[in-house]
């Protein structure tokens, strides 16, 4: 398993793999972050500003109307999204009435680059008062967690880069290169400013997204969550962490008990070589039996008997084998006996079991009834000799009886099969046995579980026995990885928005064509991948996030089963039909300005750059992977969404 102890709810404390101090966590995660994403802002949305009134300026309406008009396009669906949530309404409306909430929701439309200012700056206060406390210390978490807080906010600055850069990019460059060389250089300034901007709020915000739903299972949240769902989120992470610590207790248990059992290969040895056993008949053990038997006529006959124990095949063999093998085989010599017939030369022993031995505590003794004077005489079951007689130290019982002695043989032929063939029991379990004692045995009172520190005072600290899954996913990524791949999708970006402007000014409707199949086909890739599972509005969002897929590529609200094969044939598909339609006007058309042949050495350029990142990236800085356990919360009877499956 992975790293079950760090999950991606934060940002990540260690750079290539080295662990940094927490001072110099809060200048790379951030402050410089917040300022340089409040640099790009105030000029992006400066630039868009006085780009479309210089339109107005210069008598072109439609492309000032069309530029002001996709500035004001993210806060308009912004408030319209928050309004349709059910979630973000009662969050708005917990602590003021309706009245005031819908007030402040339409002040935020009007005034939106005041509130997108104002909530950098609050963030950037507190990660440089985080600077002012010790490492490790309360203040500056609590510094920390009110720079990360939740806010509306990050929902509109991600809507603006897809709904504002990204089509402002095709729009501006369009413009540029359909103009002649007698152009307002002004003008040309401003759209310079603009795209260039736009291009770094459109990479900026995909580096940070473009994993989020792999981040968000394993423990981050949307920037734009109610603290309610921050709450619960943060719940069932220290639940889940709680689980994994349990896992990992339970599997080094079982490691350390299965290091004290055989090896598994040498239990195999033993049924492979059935043919190299040993002949079943030759005898390993002999025992001597002498003693006196007490005949009628109350003499003493001295005899011996010998007895050969077989103890079987000793080295590879089956319990069956090793059984049959050990059955002692009974020979008695007649030397001593004369002709006696009423013994019998046995070859084998009685089937049934030996008796079992003695308890270890015997019951008290039972008073014995004395014999009466007038009670008749008790039959003499076995003749013995006389007390009066002087051999009386010598009195013993019959060596003779069948079934004592195929017991002594039968219990020494067990003793030594058991020293010789059966292995002991590992002592971890013989301590386990032993402190066992059915005495201590208690009746087990149910107790009130102890709070534990990670768990909330209104959560109760005790499970019943439910499904569990593992959930797969990663961590965010660290400053290096965060800025290669920021340079990735500035250069993939790059590429892909001058290929399509530049052949949208040849071909306009090929172009139109060209998106459309484009669209259509990541349409039905997120159809096949969620099999179109979900209410209307999850739906709906597909529509939204096929068009997103025609720029640049997410995984977001939908969980890519193989994150690969997504990957790999959405940036083959991409280049070829980046180099196929640049190649089409570069070879067929003929340029009235040097700034086509320039486009195309950006094209080439930028392909390549965003091929090295993706190596760099992709074998060096890739975030490492990580695993939850979760209880599984999905009824039986319905099948389980993407982000809902076990990867175990």
């Amino acid at each position: 398993m992975a790293d079950t102890a760090v999950h991606a709810a934060s940002p990540p404390p260690h750079i290539l793999g080295y662990t940094i101090r927490s001072r110099t966590r809060i200048w790379v995660s951030y402050i410089v972050p917040t300022c340089l994403g409040l640099l790009v802002y105030i000029v992006q949305s400066a630039s868009d500003l006085a780009l479309g009134c210089q339109y107005f300026r210069q008598k072109e309406p439609a492309l000032g109307a069309g530029t002001l008009v996709l500035v004001i396009l993210p806060p308009l669906i912004t408030f319209i999204l928050v309004a349709a949530s059910r979630e973000q309404r009662e969050c708005a409306c917990s602590d003021r009435n309706k009245c005031a909430a819908l007030g402040i929701g339409l002040l935020k439309l009007l005034l939106f680059p005041l509130f997108v200012i104002y909530r950098f700056s609050t963030r950037l206060f507190w990660a440089i008062e985080g600077l002012f406390h010790d490492d490790d210390d309360v203040e500056r978490m609590k510094c920390l967690a009110k720079a990360t807080q939740t806010s509306n906010i990050e929902l509109y600055l991600l809507i603006q880069a897809y709904a504002q850069a990204a089509p402002q990019i095709i729009l501006q460059l369009y413009h540029m290169l359909s103009q002649d060389l007698f152009r307002n250089y002004e003008t040309s300034a401003v759209q310079a400013m603009s795209l260039v901007f736009s291009a770094i709020d459109l990479a900026a915000i995909t580096t940070s997204y473009h994993r989020i739903e792999s981040q968000r299972r394993v423990g981050r949240h949307y920037p734009w969550a109610t603290p309610q769902q921050v709450d619960t989120h943060r719940c069932q992470l220290e639940q889940n962490e709680r689980l994994c610590c349990e896992a990992e207790r339970k599997k080094r248990e079982s490691e350390r008990t299965i290091t004290s059992f055989p090896e598994s290969d040498k239990i195999m040895e033993n049924f492979r070589a059935r043919r190299s056993l040993r002949i079943p008949g030759e005898a390993t053990h002999e025992l001597h039996i002498r003693g006196e038997d007490e005949v009628d006529n109350d003499g003493l006959e001295q005899l011996e008997t010998r007895a050969l124990l077989h103890s079987g095949p000793k080295d590879n063999a089956t319990d069956e084998e090793k059984i049959q093998g050990a059955r002692p085989k009974l020979k008695v010599r007649y030397e001593d006996l004369g002709d006696l017939d009423t013994i019998e030369v046995l070859d084998s022993i009685p089937e049934t079991p030996a008796p079992p031995p003695p308890p270890k505590t015997a019951p008290p003794e039972l008073p014995v009834r004395r014999a009466a004077e007038d009670d008749p005489p008790a039959p003499d079951l076995r003749r013995t000799m006389s007390d009066n007689d002087p051999r009386k130290s010598r009195r013993i019982t019959r060596p003779l009886s069948q079934l004592e002695t195929f017991k002594d043989m039968l219990l020494v032929n067990a003793q030594l099969f058991i020293k010789d063939n059966v292995p002991h029991p590992p002592k971890l379990l013989m301590g386990k046995v032993k402190e066992e004692d059915p005495e201590e045995q208690r009746v087990l009172i149910p107790q009130s579980p102890k709070p534990s520190p990670l768990t909330p005072k209104d959560v109760v600290d005790f499970y019943f026995p439910r499904p569990t899954k593992i959930v797969n996913g990663i961590q965010q990524d660290d400053f290096a990885g965060r800025t290669v791949s920021f340079f990735g999708w500035i250069a993939f970006i790059t590429m892909r928005m001058l290929a399509l402007s530049t052949f949208c000014v040849f071909y306009p409707r090929a172009f139109i064509i060209l998106v459309g199949v484009h669209y259509a086909l990541m349409l039905g890739c997120l159809a096949l991948e969620t099999r179109c599972r979900g209410g209307w509005s999850r739906n709906l969002f597909l529509l939204l996030l096929a068009y997103i897929y025609i720029f640049v590529l997410m995984e977001f609200r939908v969980c890519f089963k193989n994150i690969r094969l997504w990957y790999g044939g959405y940036l083959v598909l991409t280049l070829v039909e980046n180099i196929t339609i640049s190649s089409i006007w570069y070879t067929n058309e003929e340029f009235e300005s040097w700034w086509f042949g320039f486009i195309w050495e950006w094209i080439v350029y930028s392909g390549v750059l965003f091929l090295a990142t993706l190596i760099v990236y992709y074998w060096i800085l890739r975030p490492k992977e990580v695993s939850l356990i979760v209880e599984d919360d999905s009824p039986a009877d319905q099948a389980a969404t993407p982000e809902e499956q076990a990867v175990a």
